[in-house]
């Protein structure tokens, strides 16, 4: 009950009653309610998972802030992925479970930025979005997916007590990446058929839309067929013998350049530049 002023007088107004005087239910929220249907619902919460190579994490801090400190802040160290391995060496049960999953057994807390075992409640993990041409992260995010109990970074290199060099060495041996035997394939079909400028133009498009895990064997497995036109051109520009290093440095600055139209550079992929200036 509450009392207000109407035209100068003081009246009586119930709230609750006028409340139902003037409450509309249409024909479907009738039948919803008729049917016994929930009213209201909720959704799990979800935490999302930082995702990282070694000390590549992304730190937010304000304008005014001391750089130098902000660096070498123990803290700002510290994500859900760096902790996550210290988890796996506090808590045998972590071992049990993938990063993907540690949500639904782990609470993460943003002001101790550690990890305890969920006493109550549900929750679920998102990991970031890594695109498959970002080349380390992503095959990084793939192991997460499957390895459990890694304590450090390049633990999740070692598979069945190999110690591989890369992380996409490591989904390869785990049958979780496919090797380059169809882009050996293609290109093996392709240079019986094709010259050098149609088989750069080929190797660019591979590399540039494909996942290759090893961009500089299938470039030294096909450089001779790659190069086959190029001497043929730089003796068009006046070098009458061109040595290979000079025909290697041209395809790689045909490639270079195709790359380019594709914000791609040769290092992308692990390729050499070219040994010769011939610009």
């Amino acid at each position: 009950m509450q009392v207000v002023v109407a035209n100068g007088e003081w009246q009586n107004h119930n709230e609750i009653k006028a409340y139902f005087e003037g409450h509309y239910v249409s024909a479907s929220e009738a039948s919803w309610r008729l049917f016994s249907f929930r009213m209201h619902d909720g959704t799990l919460s979800v935490t999302r998972l930082a995702m990282h190579e070694p000390g590549m994490h992304t730190v937010v801090y304000n304008d005014n802030a001391n750089i130098f400190e902000i660096v070498n802040s123990e803290q700002n160290q510290k994500t859900t992925f760096t902790e996550y391995f210290q988890a796996n060496i506090d808590y045998p049960l972590a071992k049990e479970v993938t990063y993907m999953d540690f949500p639904f057994v782990f609470t993460w807390t943003n002001g101790t930025k550690k990890w305890t075992i969920r006493q109550r409640g549900c929750c679920v993990g998102r990991l970031y979005f890594v695109n498959p041409f970002v080349g380390e992260r992503y095959f990084l995010c793939t192991l997460l997916m499957k390895v459990k109990g890694a304590v450090f970074f390049y633990a999740l290199c070692i598979v069945n007590d190999v110690v591989h060099d890369t992380f996409k060495l490591a989904c390869i041996a785990l049958s979780l990446y496919d090797s380059d035997d169809e882009w050996n394939a293609c290109l093996e079909e392709v240079v019986a058929m094709q010259i050098g400028a149609q088989l750069r133009s080929l190797f660019v498009t591979i590399l540039a839309f494909g996942v290759i895990g090893e961009s500089c064997m299938l470039w030294d497995k096909y450089k001779e067929h790659i190069c086959d036109d190029c001497k043929a051109t730089l003796q068009c520009r006046g070098i009458v013998e061109p040595s290979f290093e000079q025909i290697e440095s041209w395809a790689l600055y045909s490639l270079r350049d195709a790359l380019a139209k594709f914000n791609k550079t040769l290092k992308d992929f692990g390729l050499s530049a070219p040994s010769i200036a011939l610009d």
